[in-house]
Protein backbone atom coordinates (compact mmCIF):
# COMPACT_ATOMS: atom_id res chain seq x y z
CA UNK A 1 0.00 0.00 0.00
CA UNK A 2 1.26 3.46 -0.87
CA UNK A 3 2.38 5.77 1.92
CA UNK A 4 1.08 9.29 2.56
CA UNK A 5 4.41 10.63 1.29
CA UNK A 6 4.06 8.75 -2.02
CA UNK A 7 0.46 9.92 -2.42
CA UNK A 8 1.52 13.52 -1.76
CA UNK A 9 4.00 13.30 -4.64
CA UNK A 10 1.29 11.97 -6.96
CA UNK A 11 -1.01 14.84 -5.97
CA UNK A 12 1.69 17.51 -6.00
CA UNK A 13 0.89 18.59 -2.45
CA UNK A 14 2.51 18.24 0.96
CA UNK A 15 2.13 15.10 3.11
CA UNK A 16 0.40 17.30 5.70
CA UNK A 17 -2.29 18.22 3.17
CA UNK A 18 -2.87 14.55 2.32
CA UNK A 19 -3.10 13.72 6.03
CA UNK A 20 -5.59 16.54 6.57
CA UNK A 21 -7.81 15.22 3.78
CA UNK A 22 -7.63 11.65 5.11
CA UNK A 23 -8.64 12.76 8.59
CA UNK A 24 -11.32 15.24 7.52
CA UNK A 25 -9.41 18.40 8.48
CA UNK A 26 -10.18 20.18 5.23
CA UNK A 27 -11.04 23.66 6.50
CA UNK A 28 -7.84 25.12 5.03
CA UNK A 29 -7.70 22.83 1.98
CA UNK A 30 -9.18 24.14 -1.26
CA UNK A 31 -12.04 22.10 -2.77
CA UNK A 32 -9.95 21.43 -5.90
CA UNK A 33 -7.03 20.01 -3.92
CA UNK A 34 -9.33 18.10 -1.59
CA UNK A 35 -11.16 16.43 -4.48
CA UNK A 36 -7.89 15.61 -6.25
CA UNK A 37 -6.42 13.95 -3.16
CA UNK A 38 -9.65 12.02 -2.51
CA UNK A 39 -9.68 10.79 -6.10
CA UNK A 40 -6.10 9.51 -5.81
CA UNK A 41 -6.85 7.87 -2.45
CA UNK A 42 -9.77 6.06 -4.03
CA UNK A 43 -7.72 5.02 -7.07
CA UNK A 44 -4.96 3.49 -4.96
CA UNK A 45 -7.46 2.00 -2.50
CA UNK A 46 -5.76 3.69 0.44
CA UNK A 47 -6.70 2.46 3.93
CA UNK A 48 -5.38 4.34 6.96
CA UNK A 49 -3.54 2.47 9.68
CA UNK A 50 -6.07 2.88 12.49
CA UNK A 51 -3.75 1.63 15.24
CA UNK A 52 -1.09 4.14 14.28
CA UNK A 53 -3.69 6.86 13.97
CA UNK A 54 -5.03 6.20 17.48
CA UNK A 55 -1.55 6.31 18.98
CA UNK A 56 -0.49 9.43 17.09
CA UNK A 57 -3.59 11.59 17.49
CA UNK A 58 -5.83 12.69 20.32
CA UNK A 59 -8.93 12.08 18.16
CA UNK A 60 -9.15 8.37 17.35
CA UNK A 61 -12.15 9.02 15.05
CA UNK A 62 -13.87 6.06 16.70
CA UNK A 63 -17.28 6.71 18.24
CA UNK A 64 -18.68 4.27 20.78
CA UNK A 65 -22.42 3.52 20.59
CA UNK A 66 -23.80 1.90 23.74
CA UNK A 67 -27.24 0.28 23.85
CA UNK A 68 -28.18 -0.02 27.50
CA UNK A 69 -30.81 -2.73 27.39
CA UNK A 70 -31.48 -6.18 28.75
CA UNK A 71 -32.10 -8.31 25.65
CA UNK A 72 -35.28 -10.27 25.19
CA UNK A 73 -34.80 -14.01 25.64
CA UNK A 74 -33.50 -15.72 22.45
CA UNK A 75 -33.40 -12.43 20.54
CA UNK A 76 -30.69 -9.87 19.86
CA UNK A 77 -31.13 -6.15 20.39
CA UNK A 78 -30.95 -5.51 16.67
CA UNK A 79 -33.91 -7.66 15.67
CA UNK A 80 -36.04 -4.71 16.79
CA UNK A 81 -36.54 -2.34 13.81
CA UNK A 82 -36.21 0.68 16.10
CA UNK A 83 -32.69 -0.30 17.19
CA UNK A 84 -31.63 -1.23 13.68
CA UNK A 85 -33.00 1.99 12.18
CA UNK A 86 -31.34 4.30 14.67
CA UNK A 87 -28.05 2.38 14.50
CA UNK A 88 -28.05 2.44 10.70
CA UNK A 89 -28.54 6.20 10.65
CA UNK A 90 -25.80 6.75 13.22
CA UNK A 91 -23.36 4.64 11.18
CA UNK A 92 -24.24 6.37 7.91
CA UNK A 93 -23.80 9.83 9.37
CA UNK A 94 -20.49 8.94 11.05
CA UNK A 95 -19.18 7.43 7.82
CA UNK A 96 -19.96 10.61 5.89
CA UNK A 97 -17.93 12.56 8.44
CA UNK A 98 -14.95 10.20 8.31
CA UNK A 99 -15.61 8.52 11.66
CA UNK A 100 -15.93 4.86 12.63
CA UNK A 101 -18.39 3.15 14.96
CA UNK A 102 -17.88 0.66 17.78
CA UNK A 103 -21.12 -0.86 19.12
CA UNK A 104 -21.60 -2.31 22.59
CA UNK A 105 -24.74 -3.63 24.34
CA UNK A 106 -25.09 -4.12 28.09
CA UNK A 107 -27.53 -3.94 30.98
CA UNK A 108 -24.73 -3.42 33.54
CA UNK A 109 -24.27 0.20 34.64
CA UNK A 110 -20.63 -0.33 35.62
CA UNK A 111 -19.89 -1.95 32.28
CA UNK A 112 -20.94 1.24 30.50
CA UNK A 113 -18.17 3.11 32.30
CA UNK A 114 -15.65 0.30 31.81
CA UNK A 115 -16.32 0.20 28.08
CA UNK A 116 -15.95 3.95 27.62
CA UNK A 117 -12.83 4.16 29.78
CA UNK A 118 -11.14 1.10 28.21
CA UNK A 119 -11.04 2.44 24.67
CA UNK A 120 -9.61 5.62 23.24
CA UNK A 121 -12.91 6.91 21.87
CA UNK A 122 -13.48 10.25 20.22
CA UNK A 123 -16.95 10.35 21.76
CA UNK A 124 -19.88 8.21 22.87
CA UNK A 125 -23.58 7.97 22.04
CA UNK A 126 -25.57 6.18 24.76
CA UNK A 127 -29.13 4.94 24.42
CA UNK A 128 -31.54 4.33 27.32
CA UNK A 129 -29.07 4.54 30.19
CA UNK A 130 -30.86 4.78 33.59
CA UNK A 131 -31.15 8.15 35.28
CA UNK A 132 -28.95 7.24 38.24
CA UNK A 133 -25.84 6.63 36.13
CA UNK A 134 -26.02 9.86 34.12
CA UNK A 135 -24.16 11.99 36.74
CA UNK A 136 -21.45 9.30 36.97
CA UNK A 137 -20.99 9.40 33.21
CA UNK A 138 -20.76 13.21 33.25
CA UNK A 139 -18.15 13.14 36.04
CA UNK A 140 -16.05 10.13 35.03
CA UNK A 141 -16.01 10.09 31.22
CA UNK A 142 -13.55 12.51 29.66
CA UNK A 143 -14.72 12.33 26.03
CA UNK A 144 -17.95 13.98 24.79
CA UNK A 145 -21.17 12.05 25.42
CA UNK A 146 -24.61 12.40 23.81
CA UNK A 147 -27.64 10.60 25.26
CA UNK A 148 -30.68 9.28 23.42
CA UNK A 149 -33.80 8.58 25.51
CA UNK A 150 -32.07 9.09 28.85
CA UNK A 151 -33.82 11.37 31.29
CA UNK A 152 -32.28 13.32 34.15
CA UNK A 153 -34.71 16.00 35.25
CA UNK A 154 -32.25 17.51 37.72
CA UNK A 155 -29.72 18.55 35.08
CA UNK A 156 -31.93 19.56 32.16
CA UNK A 157 -30.23 22.65 30.73
CA UNK A 158 -26.83 21.59 32.11
CA UNK A 159 -24.30 22.23 29.36
CA UNK A 160 -22.57 18.92 30.22
CA UNK A 161 -25.73 16.92 29.52
CA UNK A 162 -26.39 16.54 25.80
CA UNK A 163 -29.50 14.66 24.79
CA UNK A 164 -31.72 13.97 21.78
CA UNK A 165 -35.24 13.03 22.80
CA UNK A 166 -38.84 13.16 21.64
CA UNK A 167 -42.09 14.46 23.11
CA UNK A 168 -42.80 11.20 24.95
CA UNK A 169 -45.41 12.65 27.27
CA UNK A 170 -47.19 14.33 24.37
CA UNK A 171 -47.25 11.00 22.53
CA UNK A 172 -48.97 9.33 25.49
CA UNK A 173 -51.40 12.23 25.77
CA UNK A 174 -52.35 11.98 22.08
CA UNK A 175 -52.96 8.23 22.45
CA UNK A 176 -55.18 8.71 25.50
CA UNK A 177 -57.12 11.56 23.91
CA UNK A 178 -57.78 9.44 20.81
CA UNK A 179 -58.79 6.34 22.76
CA UNK A 180 -61.25 8.36 24.80
CA UNK A 181 -62.72 9.83 21.62
CA UNK A 182 -63.28 6.23 20.47
CA UNK A 183 -65.13 5.40 23.70
CA UNK A 184 -62.29 3.65 25.60
CA UNK A 185 -62.03 4.26 29.33
CA UNK A 186 -60.06 1.23 30.55
CA UNK A 187 -56.53 0.99 29.16
CA UNK A 188 -53.19 -0.45 30.21
CA UNK A 189 -49.65 0.55 29.26
CA UNK A 190 -47.13 -2.21 28.52
CA UNK A 191 -43.64 -0.95 29.29
CA UNK A 192 -40.31 -2.26 28.01
CA UNK A 193 -39.01 -2.19 31.59
CA UNK A 194 -39.99 -1.45 35.20
CA UNK A 195 -38.18 1.90 35.48
CA UNK A 196 -40.41 4.86 36.28
CA UNK A 197 -37.91 7.54 35.27
CA UNK A 198 -37.50 7.08 31.51
CA UNK A 199 -39.33 7.56 28.26
CA UNK A 200 -41.84 4.74 28.82
CA UNK A 201 -43.03 6.21 32.10
CA UNK A 202 -43.34 9.64 30.50
CA UNK A 203 -45.66 8.10 27.91
CA UNK A 204 -47.71 6.53 30.70
CA UNK A 205 -47.96 9.92 32.41
CA UNK A 206 -49.22 11.36 29.13
CA UNK A 207 -52.01 8.77 29.11
CA UNK A 208 -52.89 9.78 32.66
CA UNK A 209 -52.83 13.52 31.85
CA UNK A 210 -55.51 13.24 29.17
CA UNK A 211 -57.70 11.01 31.35
CA UNK A 212 -57.46 13.36 34.33
CA UNK A 213 -58.53 16.28 32.16
CA UNK A 214 -61.82 14.42 31.72
CA UNK A 215 -62.15 13.62 35.41
CA UNK A 216 -60.93 10.03 35.01
CA UNK A 217 -57.95 8.22 36.49
CA UNK A 218 -55.26 5.73 35.56
CA UNK A 219 -53.82 3.68 38.42
CA UNK A 220 -50.12 2.90 38.74
CA UNK A 221 -50.84 -0.82 38.36
CA UNK A 222 -51.88 -0.05 34.77
CA UNK A 223 -48.17 0.53 34.06
CA UNK A 224 -47.14 -3.09 33.38
CA UNK A 225 -43.50 -4.04 32.68
CA UNK A 226 -43.21 -6.74 30.03
CA UNK A 227 -41.25 -9.92 30.58
CA UNK A 228 -38.06 -10.70 28.63
CA UNK A 229 -39.56 -14.16 28.02
CA UNK A 230 -41.84 -14.40 24.99
CA UNK A 231 -44.13 -17.07 26.46
CA UNK A 232 -44.78 -14.90 29.52
CA UNK A 233 -45.66 -11.95 27.28
CA UNK A 234 -48.07 -14.17 25.36
CA UNK A 235 -49.80 -15.15 28.60
CA UNK A 236 -50.22 -11.47 29.48
CA UNK A 237 -51.64 -10.61 26.04
CA UNK A 238 -54.21 -13.39 26.43
CA UNK A 239 -55.15 -12.27 29.92
CA UNK A 240 -55.70 -8.67 28.77
CA UNK A 241 -58.03 -9.81 25.96
CA UNK A 242 -60.05 -12.06 28.24
CA UNK A 243 -63.78 -11.25 28.62
CA UNK A 244 -63.16 -11.34 32.39
CA UNK A 245 -61.06 -8.15 32.26
CA UNK A 246 -62.35 -4.59 31.95
CA UNK A 247 -59.48 -3.55 29.66
CA UNK A 248 -60.57 -2.52 26.16
CA UNK A 249 -57.29 -1.03 24.86
CA UNK A 250 -53.65 -2.05 25.19
CA UNK A 251 -51.03 0.67 24.69
CA UNK A 252 -47.56 -0.70 23.95
CA UNK A 253 -44.33 1.18 24.56
CA UNK A 254 -43.05 0.10 21.13
CA UNK A 255 -44.43 -1.18 17.84
CA UNK A 256 -42.36 -4.31 18.39
CA UNK A 257 -44.67 -5.37 21.22
CA UNK A 258 -47.83 -4.09 19.55
CA UNK A 259 -46.98 -6.16 16.47
CA UNK A 260 -46.14 -9.20 18.59
CA UNK A 261 -49.50 -8.90 20.38
CA UNK A 262 -51.46 -8.58 17.12
CA UNK A 263 -49.63 -11.58 15.65
CA UNK A 264 -50.30 -13.65 18.77
CA UNK A 265 -53.99 -12.74 18.76
CA UNK A 266 -54.33 -13.75 15.12
CA UNK A 267 -52.92 -17.20 15.92
CA UNK A 268 -55.26 -17.71 18.88
CA UNK A 269 -58.48 -16.51 17.26
CA UNK A 270 -58.69 -13.20 19.12
CA UNK A 271 -59.69 -10.40 16.76
CA UNK A 272 -58.06 -6.97 16.69
CA UNK A 273 -59.73 -4.54 17.05
CA UNK A 274 -63.11 -6.24 17.67
CA UNK A 275 -62.02 -8.11 20.80
CA UNK A 276 -59.21 -5.81 21.92
CA UNK A 277 -57.74 -2.55 20.58
CA UNK A 278 -53.97 -2.12 20.22
CA UNK A 279 -51.80 1.01 19.91
CA UNK A 280 -48.04 1.11 19.46
CA UNK A 281 -45.28 3.68 19.54
CA UNK A 282 -42.56 4.41 16.90
CA UNK A 283 -44.35 3.89 13.55
CA UNK A 284 -41.88 1.31 12.28
CA UNK A 285 -42.31 -1.11 9.38
CA UNK A 286 -44.11 -3.71 11.53
CA UNK A 287 -46.97 -1.32 12.25
CA UNK A 288 -47.48 -0.65 8.55
CA UNK A 289 -47.37 -4.15 7.04
CA UNK A 290 -49.45 -6.14 9.55
CA UNK A 291 -53.17 -6.69 9.10
CA UNK A 292 -54.77 -4.85 10.73
CA UNK A 293 -52.24 -2.06 10.41
CA UNK A 294 -51.42 -0.58 13.80
CA UNK A 295 -52.37 2.85 15.11
CA UNK A 296 -49.17 4.25 16.57
CA UNK A 297 -47.23 7.37 17.51
CA UNK A 298 -44.90 8.46 14.74
CA UNK A 299 -41.38 9.56 15.54
CA UNK A 300 -38.49 10.24 13.15
CA UNK A 301 -36.13 7.57 14.44
CA UNK A 302 -33.48 8.15 11.80
CA UNK A 303 -33.35 11.87 12.47
CA UNK A 304 -32.68 11.22 16.14
CA UNK A 305 -29.61 9.18 15.25
CA UNK A 306 -28.34 11.77 12.79
CA UNK A 307 -28.88 14.62 15.26
CA UNK A 308 -27.00 12.74 17.98
CA UNK A 309 -24.04 12.35 15.63
CA UNK A 310 -24.18 16.02 14.60
CA UNK A 311 -24.10 17.16 18.23
CA UNK A 312 -21.36 14.70 19.19
CA UNK A 313 -18.99 15.60 16.35
CA UNK A 314 -19.41 19.29 17.08
CA UNK A 315 -18.38 18.58 20.66
CA UNK A 316 -15.45 16.43 19.53
CA UNK A 317 -14.22 19.20 17.25
CA UNK A 318 -14.58 21.87 19.90
CA UNK A 319 -17.67 23.64 18.57
CA UNK A 320 -20.37 25.07 20.82
CA UNK A 321 -23.68 23.23 20.98
CA UNK A 322 -26.65 25.23 22.20
CA UNK A 323 -29.22 24.16 23.28
CA UNK A 324 -27.69 21.04 24.82
CA UNK A 325 -30.97 19.10 24.71
CA UNK A 326 -33.07 18.66 21.57
CA UNK A 327 -36.65 17.36 21.70
CA UNK A 328 -38.34 16.27 18.47
CA UNK A 329 -42.12 16.32 17.93
CA UNK A 330 -44.35 13.26 17.53
CA UNK A 331 -47.83 12.72 16.13
CA UNK A 332 -50.49 10.03 16.23
CA UNK A 333 -50.74 7.90 13.07
CA UNK A 334 -54.27 6.49 13.01
CA UNK A 335 -54.71 3.12 11.27
CA UNK A 336 -56.96 0.09 11.84
CA UNK A 337 -56.19 -1.42 15.25
CA UNK A 338 -58.61 0.59 17.42
CA UNK A 339 -62.38 0.03 17.46
CA UNK A 340 -65.00 2.59 18.40
CA UNK A 341 -67.04 1.32 21.36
Amino acid sequence: MLTIKEISKMAGVSPTTVSNVIHGRTGKVSPVVRDKVKRILKEVNYAPNMAANILAHENSRIVGVVFFSEPRRDETQFEDPFSFTILGNIEWELRQLGYYMMVHTTSDQNEVLRFVQSWKLAGVIILWVPREIIPRISNQVSCPVVHIDSYDYDIEGDMRYYRVGIEDRSGGYQISEYLQSMGHRQMVFLSNGPEKTGSDYMRFLGLRDALEEQGRSLAEENFIPLSRVKEERYALYEELASPDTSCTAVVCSADYYASEAVSYYQKTGITVPDDISIIGFDDNIFSRILTPSITTVHQDTGKRGRLAVDILIKLVEGEKVDPPQVTLPVYLQIRDSVMRI
